[in-house]
């Protein structure tokens, strides 16, 4: 009767580390979608930077700050799913890992008005800085899904 016991009480233990994996899996995959989506906004943003560098105007601009402001949504939107993913993540058994991420330095729209080669640079480079960050988030958060999945069937 005690072995019979023993097992009832591990059957849900299991079905419960199950359940944890996979809405972790589950976060990691809403936070891939975001940075993903925050990644393209920002390669858009900068094939704008570039055109504005090389050819300029108002226009130019404007639609590469509104790329930028767009990327930035989706990475606010990624940084809670992220939060989400690292809560799910902590009730995994079997992962060590942590996630570390930060997006910080956002462009703000000072080329806008000083519409010249040195802010289009500067901008430039706050874009490309930007999209290591994601890429390096991407990776991250790519490896840490992976090892959720690799983990051992219960």
């Amino acid at each position: 009767m005690e072995a019979n016991d023993a097992r009832k009480s591990v059957v849900p233990r299991e079905k419960s580390q199950l359940r944890e994996r996979a809405e972790a899996i589950h976060a990691a995959d809403v936070a891939l979608r975001h940075l993903e989506r925050s990644a393209d906004l920002l390669d858009s943003a900068a094939n704008w930077g570039t055109f504005d560098m090389f050819i300029g105007g108002m226009l130019s601009s404007m639609i590469k700050h509104r790329r930028i402001d767009d990327a930035e949504d989706e990475f606010n939107a990624a940084r809670d799913a992220v939060k989400r993913f690292a809560r799910e993540l902590s009730d995994v058994q079997g992962i060590e890992d942590t996630v570390r991420f930060d997006i910080s330095g956002w462009i703000s729209g000072i080329d806008i008005f000083m519409d010249n080669v040195f802010a289009d640079w500067y901008v430039q480079t706050k874009i490309r800085q930007a999209q290591e960050r994601v890429a390096e988030a991407i990776v991250q958060i790519s490896q840490i899904r992976q090892a959720l999945m690799d983990l051992e069937p219960l």
